[in-house]
């Protein structure tokens, strides 16, 4: 395992996520419409743009299930990128169409999972399953509950932060 890339790949993650973060709150300050806003589509660009380099990050770390995160990062990243365009149109089938690509961030994640399991349980789990009620909280944008998906970022986030100040004395300091 290269402890460096899944490290780099958690930085980006973590960047991305606080991208999301703010965006989501604007969503929930603004209304679900808001999605369709020119600074809305700007911020989700940066986060699409930031999915490129994790992915290529955690990949390259040689994670545990290396096959689920290639096959499913992968299909989110280009149907986020195909609802992305149809969003630009001004077509909120877009904004569904990204949801449905994030459903499989968290499927992508089990390759993570597995692999910092071993390192520390709580960090590795707040990450994941951060990421699942992120996920499960994105449609409930439609019905006013959308702190959920933000709830959901915030517990990933701190999954993130954790595993990256275990790093030095537990991934990193491993023979690859």
């Amino acid at each position: 395992m290269d402890g460096k890339s899944l490290l780099q790949g958690n930085i980006i993650s973590l960047i991305a996520s606080l991208i999301i973060l703010y965006g989501l709150i604007l969503l929930l300050e603004n209304g679900i419409y808001f999605a369709l806003s020119k600074v809305f589509l700007i911020l989700m660009t940066f986060v699409w743009i930031l999915a490129v380099p994790s992915y290529l990050n955690y990949r390259r770390s040689g994670l545990k299930k290396q096959w689920i995160l290639n096959y499913f990062a992968i299909l989110a990243i280009i149907i986020t990128f195909i609802g992305m365009i149809i969003a630009y149109t001004g077509n909120f089938l877009g904004v569904e169409i990204i949801v449905l690509g994030y459903i499989f961030e968290p499927i992508a994640g089990i390759s993570i999972y597995l692999t910092t399991l071993g390192f520390s349980k709580t960090y590795s789990s707040l990450f994941f399953w951060g990421a699942v009620v992120f996920t499960i909280g994105l449609p409930l944008y439609l019905s006013s509950l959308g702190i959920v998906a933000i709830i959901g970022d915030i517990v990933k986030m701190i999954g993130i932060v954790g595993l990256m100040m275990i790093a030095r004395k537990t991934y990193l300091a491993k023979p690859s």
